[in-house]
C-alpha cells in the first residue's frame, strides 16, 4: 500500500475532498485542500480522471509550521533526512509550494535551500531542470479566502512533504471549452464541471459503465464521459442540441449514442442497464425550471433512472439562490424555487438518498447546488 497526499486546485476545496472520496474511498483531511489516503498502485490511475486534483505526493510527513527559525531548521533537517532515505536513484530537486492564506514572512527559498543542503550532503546531485526525484514541500495556510461554503475550518499553518508521483496525468481541459467546440451555446457546461459531476458519481467497488444524460445540451457531459472511454447515452428534446452534441463528439473523434427524446420517458429509450451514472445539467437558465412542470420533469427523470438501473447513481446541478451559500441549515435553501427540505422529501419518495448537497457559486446572483443521489435500497 502507498500513503499518498493529494492536493486540490483550490477552486472548491469541499468538492475536491468529495471527489477524492468518490474516487478512492476513505480519505483523511489534513487541510481543506490536502487529504491523505492509503491505496494500491492500481488506484493511482483513477486519479487521472479527477477534475479538481492538482498534485499527488508519496507522503513523507506533516507538521505544524514551526514558530521560530531554530525549529524551522530542525524541520528542514528532518525533511532532508527523510529524503535521503526515500528518494530513488539519480539526482534530485526540492520544490516548495505555498497555498492558502499565509504571511509574507514565510520564505519558500529558505526551505528549499536548507533541505537541499541536507540531501546533497549525502552525495546526491542537485538538478533543478529535469530531476529524477522531486521532493515537494507544501506550506498550507488558512482557508479564509474561500468564497464557497467550507465545513472544514483550518486556521493554522501546516507543512506537508513527500515525493512527487508521476504515474498519473493531470487532466488538461484546454482546447475544449464550450466556445472552442464546433457547436456552442452560452448555457454550455464547462468541461471541468462536467468531469466533476461524473467523478462524483463513482461508488467504491463499481466502475462506471455508462453515463446517461437526458438533457445533453451541447454535449459537455457526453464529451467528458467519452474521453474516459465510458459508454455515452445522451438525449435532448431539442433536435438542435442533439445535432450539436453529435457534431461535438465527432470533432473529438469520440462515439456516443445521441437521440431526440423526452426525458420523462427515458426508460423506454434505453431499457434496463447496469453500472449507470445518470449525470445531467438541467436547463437552469430558463425561468420554467421554477415551475411545477419543471419539478415533475426532474422527478420523472429520477423515477425513470430507477427503472433503468436501480443500483445507479444520480449526479446533477440544480438552480439555487445565493442564500444556499450562507445558510447553516441547508433545509432552508431555495432550490428550483422551493425549500430544499420539501424537494428532499420528493427525491426520497422517488427512491433515492441524497449523498451530497453542495452549493457552487456561478456568479454574483447565480448559485447552483451539486446533488449526488445514491439508491435508497
Amino acid at each position: 500500500m502507498l500513503s499518498l497526499a493529494l492536493v486540490g486546485i483550490g477552486w472548491h476545496s469541499w468538492l475536491f475532498r468529495e471527489e477524492m472520496r468518490a474516487l478512492l474511498g476513505d480519505v483523511n483531511t489534513l487541510h481543506h485542500r490536502i487529504v491523505t489516503c492509503d491505496t494500491g498502485d492500481e488506484d493511482i490511475s483513477r486519479l487521472s480522471k479527477s477534475a479538481l486534483l492538482d498534485e499527488v505526493l508519496l507522503l513523507g510527513g506533516h507538521s505544524r509550521f514551526p514558530d521560530s527559525l531554530e525549529f524551522q531548521d530542525l524541520l528542514c533537517q528532518e525533511i532532508g533526512d527523510w529524503g535521503i532515505q526515500n528518494i530513488g536513484e539519480g539526482d534530485f530537486a526540492v520544490r516548495t509550494r505555498k497555498i492558502g492564506e499565509l504571511p509574507n514572512s514565510i520564505s519558500s527559498r529558505r526551505f528549499e535551500e536548507a533541505v537541499g543542503r541536507v540531501v546533497s550532503s549525502s552525495g546526491r546531485e542537485v538538478n533543478l531542470e529535469t530531476p529524477s526525484n522531486e521532493i515537494t514541500i507544501i506550506i498550507a495556510g488558512s482557508n479564509e479566502g474561500d468564497s464557497h461554503p467550507e465545513p472544514f475550518v483550518f486556521r493554522d499553518i501546516m507543512v506537508v512533504w513527500g515525493l512527487s508521483i508521476r504515474d498519473w496525468s493531470k487532466e488538461d481541459f484546454s482546447g475544449r471549452s464550450p466556445t472552442e467546440r464546433p457547436y456552442f451555446k452560452p448555457v454550455s457546461l464547462e468541461p471541468r464541471q462536467a468531469r466533476l459531476l461524473i467523478s462524483l458519481s463513482n461508488i467504491q467497488g463499481r466502475e462506471i459503465g455508462t453515463v446517461v444524460d437526458p438533457f445533453c445540451g451541447t454535449g459537455g457531459i457526453a464529451i467528458e464521459a467519452a474521453l474516459q472511454d465510458i459508454e455515452v447515452l445522451a438525449s435532448d428534446l431539442d433536435s438542435r442540441m442533439v445535432k450539436g452534441t453529435r457534431e461535438n463528439l465527432r470533432w473529438l473523434e469520440k462515439d456516443g449514442i445521441v437521440k431526440k427524446w423526452d426525458a420523462s420517458e427515458l426508460s423506454k429509450l434505453w431499457g434496463k442497464r447496469q453500472d449507470c451514472s445518470f449525470v445531467f445539467d438541467p436547463p437552469y437558465g430558463r425561468s420554467s425550471w421554477k415551475s411545477d412542470d419543471s419539478l415533475e420533469i426532474f422527478l420523472s427523470v429520477l423515477r425513470e433512472a430507477k427503472k433503468i438501473d436501480g443500483r445507479g447513481v444520480v449526479s446533477t446541478m440544480l438552480p439555487s439562490g445565493p442564500d444556499s451559500l450562507t445558510l447553516e441549515n441547508a433545509d432552508d435553501s431555495i432550490v428550483m424555487g422551493r425549500k430544499w427540505s420539501d424537494l428532499l422529501g420528493k427525491i426520497e419518495d422517488a427512491g433515492w438518498n441524497v449523498h451530497l448537497f453542495c452549493p457552487v457559486r456561478v456568479h454574483k446572483s447565480l448559485v447552483r447546488v451539486i446533488v449526488v443521489c445514491h439508491p435508497a435500497d
